[in-house]
C-alpha cells in the first residue's frame, strides 16, 4: 500500500482535487461554442523512445477566449463541483468504485484572457501558480504542402518554440486561429501539431459542439503569481529537492531513491527552453 500511495503521490498529480473545494470560487467568462479534443502523444523521457504515454486533451473554443487542459482534469473538476459538504467531498477522494481520474497535467491554459495575454495555471505539489505570457509566441512560416486529416483539407506550417522545431496542420475550412497547448495564429484550427523529433504529437479526435449549455470558467483560488521562468525554476527546485522531501514526509532510504529515480524518468517537458 506505502509504494501505491507513491505511485499516486508522483505520477498522478492530486492537489487540484485534495485542495478544500468549498474556499473556491468559479468565474464563467463565456460560452462555449466548440469542444475540440487531442490526443497527445509524449515522451516522457529523453533516454526511452519506447515509451510513449497518451493523454486526452480537450480545448474549449468560445468567440474570443479558449481554455485547454486535460481531459482526465476536467472530468474529475467537474465532480468535485458536485459535492456541497465534506462528507460528500470526503467520500468522493475515497470511493474505489467510482475514483477521480488519474491526472498526470493540471495545467490550464486561457488564450486572449486577460485580452492579448496568455494565462496559464499549473500546480506543483504544494502549490498553485499563475503566469502570463504575450500572445505573439509563435512566428509561423506558412508552407505550400497539403494533405488530408480526419476529412479536412490541411495546410503545413513551421515554427520554433521553447527549443523545439515544430511542423503543425492546420484546417482553413476551420476558420479558427487556435490549437492545442499554447499553439494558435495560424488561418484555421490546428488539427495535428509535432516537434521534428516526435517527442511530442497532438492530433485532432473529434470537434463538436456543446450538447448542453457549457461555460469557459476560471477557478478563483489563491494562486503564487510568477513568471514562465520563476515556474520553470519552481519545479526544477521541486525535483532537485525530491529526497530530502521524502526525508520528511518519513519516507525511507529505498523509497526516496524510488522517488528519485521516478523523477529522473521526467526530464523532457515539452519546452525545453
Amino acid at each position: 500500500m506505502r509504494y501505491i500511495y507513491i505511485f499516486l503521490l508522483f505520477t498522478i498529480s492530486l492537489p487540484c482535487f485534495s485542495q478544500n473545494p468549498f474556499d473556491n470560487q468559479i468565474t464563467d467568462i463565456e460560452p462555449v461554442e466548440f469542444i475540440i479534443t487531442y490526443s497527445m502523444k509524449y515522451q516522457e523521457d529523453s533516454l526511452n523512445p519506447n515509451f510513449k504515454p497518451q493523454e486526452d486533451m480537450v480545448l474549449f473554443l468560445g468567440k474570443k477566449i479558449s481554455k485547454y487542459m486535460s481531459y482526465n482534469f476536467y472530468i474529475g473538476d467537474s465532480m468535485v463541483r458536485k459535492v456541497s459538504s465534506f462528507e460528500e467531498f470526503e467520500k468522493l477522494t475515497t470511493d474505489l468504485k467510482n475514483p477521480l481520474p488519474f491526472v498526470k497535467f493540471q495545467i490550464e491554459l486561457f488564450k486572449n484572457y486577460p485580452i492579448g495575454k496568455l494565462t496559464c495555471l499549473d500546480h506543483i505539489i504544494g502549490g498553485s501558480f499563475k503566469y502570463e505570457e504575450e500572445m505573439d509566441l509563435f512566428k509561423w512560416q506558412l508552407k505550400n504542402d497539403t494533405t488530408s486529416i480526419m476529412g479536412y483539407k490541411v495546410q503545413k506550417a513551421t515554427c520554433k518554440f521553447g527549443g523545439r522545431n515544430w511542423i503543425a496542420w492546420f484546417c482553413p475550412d476551420l476558420p479558427y486561429n487556435d490549437g492545442p497547448y499554447k499553439f494558435h495564429g495560424l488561418p484555421g484550427l490546428i488539427v495535428k501539431v509535432n516537434d521534428t523529433r516526435f517527442h511530442y504529437l497532438f492530433e485532432m479526435t473529434s470537434i463538436k459542439k456543446p450538447g448542453h449549455e457549457l461555460k469557459i470558467d476560471i477557478t478563483d483560488r489563491s494562486y503564487i503569481e510568477t513568471t514562465k521562468q520563476g515556474f520553470f525554476k519552481a519545479q526544477d527546485a521541486f525535483r532537485n529537492d525530491i529526497i530530502s522531501r521524502a526525508k520528511d514526509a518519513g519516507f525511507n532510504s529505498e523509497e526516496q531513491q524510488a522517488m528519485a529515480r521516478r523523477m529522473a524518468q521526467k526530464n523532457n517537458p515539452i519546452e525545453l527552453k
